[in-house]
């Protein structure tokens, strides 16, 4: 019998058209030591209740929730799964088959890391690498800079609480994240780009960021679960939140410089017609 190591937990709410895609990604026939439990929450579209069914013929373990929501059907997961070390990975999103070992390698090797993320590109509606901020414990008080698809150790999950299923407006991986690092755990980032992040039009992630008073609520609420965490951190937060200030100011200078000069220029003539003249000039 096989001797399962990591658990690939994978939610899925009525994403039968990436679905396939999703799954085919981790690479199971050349992993024996992976598993993959699919969350059905509440699906109720025949394409995706097909692919369900067609995952299941194939000896892949299908659970369901009844539309409880992301943070629900990850930790139903993760309650249910064999391995050592989980990595979730939404049903409309990628990695490379190689993400699980570089992951595992490290989270073997050091045992104060609680979780391994990498770098990341875009696909779908936009393309291009993810450009999240540089990770740091510090940027990590000021706001998320590691996606949910990073693997991380069952028990520490267990030791944290799991995923919050109260966070209705988001950022419940955030707040998982940061539970990690206030229960004494390190965060690593691997330099290659392993995972694909699919944009959509209208996912949950764009509602979010398009609603201001709902990122407001969330971020509220990570706080007031962190407070002792902020509280022994305070100093770190302040001083990234005023260099960053500074840094906005003078960018801001500069763009209102530029904006002067090209006023300006906008009202010599002579200066519009080298710029003219300048920008048909052939190459070479």
């Amino acid at each position: 019998m096989r001797k399962i190591q990591v658990s690939v937990i994978m939610p899925c709410r009525n994403d039968g058209a990436t679905l396939r895609e999703a799954v085919a990604s981790i690479g199971l026939e050349a992993q024996p030591q992976v598993e993959l439990i699919v969350v059905n929450d509440g699906s109720d579209d025949g394409e995706t209740l097909r692919a369900l069914e067609a995952l299941g013929d194939r000896g892949i373990r299908v659970l369901h929730t009844a539309g409880e929501g992301p943070s629900a059907a990850r930790n139903a997961g993760i309650r249910a799964a064999q391995g050592r070390y989980i990595l979730p990975l939404d049903a409309d999103d990628r990695i490379e088959p190689a993400y699980i070992a570089a992951a595992k390698a490290v989270l073997d090797a050091e045992p104060a890391c609680g979780a391994v993320y990498c770098h990341a590109d875009l696909f779908g509606e936009a393309s291009g690498p993810w450009m999240l901020p540089e990770y740091s414990p510090e940027r990590m008080l000021v706001e998320n800079v590691v996606f949910v698809t990073a693997m991380f150790r069952k028990e520490d999950w267990a030791a944290v609480g799991g995923f919050r299923t109260d966070m209705k407006d988001g950022l419940e991986d955030y707040d998982f994240f940061l539970s990690l690092l206030e229960y004494g755990k390190s965060i690593r980032q691997l330099p290659e780009v392993y995972f694909h992040y699919r944009i959509k039009p209208r996912s949950r992630t764009t509602r979010l960021l398009g609603d201001v008073e709902a990122t407001k609520r969330a971020y509220h609420s990570v706080f007031e679960h962190h407070q002792a965490y902020y509280e022994a951190h305070w100093r770190e937060a302040i001083c990234l939140l005023r260099d960053e200030a500074v840094q906005q100011r003078y960018e801001k200078e500069r763009l209102m410089q530029m904006n002067g000069l090209l006023e300006r220029l906008r009202r010599f003539p002579p200066a519009k017609r080298l710029a003219r003249r300048l920008l048909r000039r052939p190459e070479g």
